[in-house]
């Protein structure tokens, strides 16, 4: 299956939305505290850069601060939003970097499940090329919807505005024709979905922690680190069951 999702990254819709967004998430929080006494020496690509949510509190920490992403418009948005770093932000595609020398980043990150709106052998391309353009003994960190999940997506909660409540009952039902039941999925090492996100026009990945180790460690990624999305805090790898109320998971490994 091709995913072909260029067209609503660059919508007005889409860049509005990410441009708004400044607060780190809880995991990306602890991620940076974790390596904050690295962070001064460290080159970084951040890729799927977005809006600049995450440029705002990494730029100032790193030695070097690059941002890429493949929406033309989310580079434009950036350079206005930033423009004293403006030559920073660059357009690219993470499925292949050929401006970018092998082992040229101590540091990567493609936040906010970036990663999971290219398709299956894309995503293998992509972890291929980060690997080969970050530092060994680097990080790279990201974050991965939880196949885990699924069941959640299909359950109604309560909303104090009206307009919200009623907006599920639609959502359930089209999450039902384009995707079938739930339970379709439990056995699959991932599935590729119609979340509803970005109002449907997206089709997004979606992966089992365990799939996901499986899959960083086949690709000669090293010390792979999970974090709940809800509270941030570490998960060991053997207790992957317990992320299933995580929407998705972050994920820091060495490079």
């Amino acid at each position: 299956m091709v995913i072909s999702n260029k067209a609503a990254w660059n919508s007005d819709y889409a860049v509005q939305t990410y441009i708004a967004a400044d607060n780190l998430q809880k995991p990306e929080q602890h991620i940076i505290n974790i390596l904050k006494d690295r962070l001064p020496g460290m080159r970084m690509l951040d890729i799927g850069v977005g809006g600049g949510r995450t440029t705002l509190h990494f730029a100032p920490l790193v030695k070097e601060y690059v941002g890429c992403d493949y929406a033309e418009n989310m580079v434009t948005a950036c350079k206005k939003r930033f423009p004293e770093i403006g030559n920073a932000f660059q357009l690219g595609d993470v499925r292949s970097m050929p401006e970018y020398d092998q082992g040229a980043f101590d540091l990567i990150l493609f936040s906010y499940n970036g990663l999971d709106y290219i398709d299956h052998e894309d995503r293998l391309k992509a972890l291929k090329e980060i690997k080969r353009v970050g530092k060994a003994g680097g990080s790279f960190v990201f974050s991965s919807h939880n196949l885990l999940y699924i069941d959640k997506l299909y359950t109604l909660k309560w909303h104090k505005r009206l307009k919200d409540f009623i907006y599920q009952f639609y959502s359930l039902f089209m999450l039902t024709v384009l995707n079938g039941l739930p339970g379709r999925y439990k056995n699959r090492p991932f599935a590729i979905l119609n979340d509803g996100t970005n109002r449907f026009s997206l089709k997004t990945y979606y992966i089992a922690p365990g799939a996901q180790t499986a899959q960083l460690t086949a690709l000669g990624f090293k010390n792979v680190r999970l974090f709940s999305c809800r509270t941030g805090m570490e998960i060991e790898p053997a207790r992957t069951h317990e992320t299933a109320p995580d929407h998705w998971v972050y994920y820091l490994c060495e490079i």
